[in-house]
């Protein structure tokens, strides 16, 4: 369906709905990845990372509700296996932090958060056609992606020697 405005209203509500549904994924592995960091000083990161990420995917499904969007009945049926696919995490499976995994686990997170800040961007070129979109509130989305990226990339910098140097290497240099 078309509208007067030029919207392609059933793929716009199609981004959405897989961008929601990703968040669902998304969500599930930052959960997980949690449990690498647990008892490291970057184990609270994680968990306001969490807390961000969650509260990202409501404002995602506020914004569809709010332009009368509905969720897909394929993205409700779907969200059962992103659910299980987050929660397992093929990435880094035994939760380890000195090995090349984990810097693949922060990669793909990192991936992740960057897909939204893009989803984020393509609403804000959008919005100048679509009043319904509040461009402060897509603003301050994109800077919290973009704050989570540079969290993540944080604890990517700070860990990056327990991953890749060898421990003889790392006790000559502390």
């Amino acid at each position: 369906m078309t509208t007067t405005r030029g919207f392609d209203h059933e793929v716009y509500a199609g981004y959405l709905n897989a961008h929601l549904l990703a968040s669902e994924a998304g969500l599930r592995a930052f959960k997980s990845a949690t449990a690498t960091w647990a008892g490291t000083p970057h184990e609270e990161t994680m968990r306001v990372l969490v807390a961000h990420i969650a509260a990202d995917r409501r404002d995602l499904k506020t914004l569809i509700e709010g332009l009368g969007y509905q969720e897909s009945f394929l993205k409700l049926w779907l969200t059962n296996g992103a659910r299980l696919a987050g929660t397992f995490n093929p990435v880094n499976i035994l939760r380890l932090r000195r090995r090349p995994s984990t810097q693949l686990e922060l990669d793909m997170l990192t991936g992740m958060v960057r897909a939204k800040l893009s989803m984020w961007e393509a609403l804000i070129a959008v919005q100048p056609r679509d009043p319904r979109l509040v461009l402060s509130g897509l603003e301050e989305l994109l800077a919290r992606s973009q704050a989570q990226i540079d969290l993540l990339q944080g604890i990517s910098q700070d860990s990056v020697e327990e991953r890749f140097l060898e421990q003889a290497s790392r006790d000559v240099r502390s």
